[in-house]
């Protein structure tokens, strides 16, 4: 088994530039991330050790010999449903990585828990997780949790996903610690997620019960929204919050709704989007109504997959009055997640349609190849996307986008899966690449496609990752001209896959790179 050195690199790196020590605490990893991190010159300087507890009920002397620890990783090791499986892991590694990092004196301590292959696992868990927590020590003393994150695979191989976990854990590492950027390592402004932040139970059994959405219904919380628009609490603060109302207070608003269900929170509280018809709504006091598309990557992650996930639903149900066999009305079933020919009774589910996205960088990785659409404000540049053809590989789309908009032919074999992130503008699903090109090409743009397309420095992007807010939206993108004239460029906002892609070439730690 071989595993990518460029996270640990960069991660020992990180730690060495800064002075800064680590400890790590691993569970479905089983020691892929300490040997990594000791197989980097030098790592002796910063890494003081850790332990694997991979035999859960052995593992009480690897768990500084603490009760609690070891109590707490038996009793939630084995639960009835995959939410609360990975609740448990959240618990466990904030526990974990906060007790390492007190006990040992580090500035920071990783610690990892999930399910890497087929066996101990929930029924209703087919795939592979990982939990990565961080937790560090402030200018004062005091230990808390950084952040964590959610690691999930497409499969149940034990070895590739040891191998992908642990990749990601040393690449969420260096997040965490920079908070996205590099090389600020100030994390007094960081956001601990909750286990509630971070799980959401789609539920889909419930779908078909009837009974069970009635008595859901009553003690759900709802969000609103209006085709792709949704409400948001208004606030003078910079935070983005869906505005989520009770069963009284959704009906009470308008009668021309349709509801939709969503899900159960990791608190068990059920969860409807309600899609209003009426094209006359006001959103109510102290809400306000914004577009989802520029909005929603402002919001935490949970409240982003919700509001993604309502308004493809919505979105789907507008645009399929009627049935694509006969002509037909539709009706909404299922809680609102199948439609229904009412004259021939055909069933119709919503679908995405996949597209691809990809952040193309120089062989050296110091420049960055990104284009300015129309539909961007000035200077909003941002990665290469398309659809993907009848026919067509994810990989061959991006080789084909890339030259079809800019004229750059990507190096054969350079293409590296990142990642996926829902677009239900209406109906996609973006994949998200990096590649390599020889900067030296000649540039040749579609401007039916893009205005302009150029390669950007790290020092260019960084300057224009400090920029907060929705870039997207032509106000703000507007005002951070105003204030800052000499920016070279603008980048989309945190919480989209383009950034995600940014981000992780301009730090080097992009998550899921080739084992060669």
């Amino acid at each position: 088994m071989t595993i990518t050195s460029r996270p640990f690199e960069r991660f020992v790196s990180l730690l060495k530039e800064r002075k800064k020590t680590c400890v790590v605490v691993e569970q479905c990893c089983g020691g892929l991330i300490q040997a990594s991190i000791l197989a980097q010159p030098g790592a002796s300087s910063v890494y003081f050790g850790g332990s694997v507890s991979y035999n859960t009920r052995k593992a009480k002397p690897l768990l500084l010999n603490s009760d609690e620890l070891h109590q707490s990783l038996i009793q939630k090791q084995f639960t009835d449903s995959a939410a609360g499986c990975i609740q448990s892991k959240l618990h466990w590694t904030a526990e974990t990585s906060i007790a390492y990092c007190q006990a040992m004196g580090t500035d920071f301590a990783i610690a990892e828990g999930g399910a890497s292959g087929p066996t101990f696992r929930p029924s209703d868990m087919k795939t592979g997780f990982a939990v990565i927590s961080v937790a560090g020590k402030g200018e004062d003393g005091t230990v808390s949790l950084l952040g964590q994150d959610i690691v999930h695979s497409p499969t149940n191989n034990r070895e590739e996903n040891m191998r992908l976990f642990a990749n990601a854990a040393a690449s969420f590492a260096i997040h965490t610690i920079c908070k996205g950027k590099d090389p600020c390592l100030h994390h007094d402004n960081l956001t601990v997620k909750t286990a509630e932040s971070l799980v959401l139970d789609r539920a889909t059994h419930f779908r078909t019960d009837e009974a069970k959405l009635q008595e859901m219904e009553k003690v759900a919380q709802y969000i609103i929204l209006q085709d792709c628009r949704s409400i948001l609490i208004r606030s003078n603060t910079p935070s983005t919050k869906l505005a989520f109302l009770t069963h009284e207070e959704a009906i009470g608003i308008i009668e021309n709704q349709r509801k939709t269900f969503l899900g159960i929170r990791a608190n068990d509280t059920p969860v409807f989007a309600v899609d209003i018809l009426d094209e006359k709504f006001c959103a109510p006091r102290g809400t306000e109504i914004v577009d989802t598309r520029t909005t929603a990557p402002l919001l935490d992650k949970i409240e982003n997959e919700l509001a993604l996930h309502a308004t493809a639903y919505a979105s789907w149900q507008r645009r399929n009055k009627y049935c694509s066999l006969c002509g037909g009305a539709t009706i909404v079933i299922d809680g609102g997640t199948c439609l229904q020919c009412s004259k021939c009774a055909a069933k119709s589910w919503p679908r995405q349609d996949p597209s691809m996205i990809c952040a193309v960088s120089s062989r050296d990785g110091e420049k960055i190849l990104l284009a300015r659409s129309p539909r961007h404000p000035e200077k909003l540049h941002t990665t290469l996307a398309g659809f993907v053809e009848a026919g067509e590989t994810l990989e061959a789309a991006v080789a084909r986008e890339a030259f079809e908009e800019t004229g750059i032919r990507i190096d054969e074999g350079s293409v590296q899966y990142v990642g996926t992130q829902p677009w239900p503008f209406p109906q996609s699903c973006m994949f998200g690449f990096l590649a390599t090109a020889d900067e030296e090409q000649p540039l040749h743009i579609d401007a039916k496609e893009i205005l302009s397309a150029r390669w950007f420095t790290k020092e260019e992007v960084a300057k224009a990752a400090t920029v907060e807010g929705p870039t997207m939206q032509k106000g703000v993108a507007l005002a951070a001209l105003e204030h800052d004239p000499m920016l070279p460029l603008l980048i989309p906002p945190r919480g989209v896959i383009a950034r995600k892609l940014i981000d992780q070439w301009l730090t080097g730690s992009w998550k899921y790179l080739r084992s060669n």
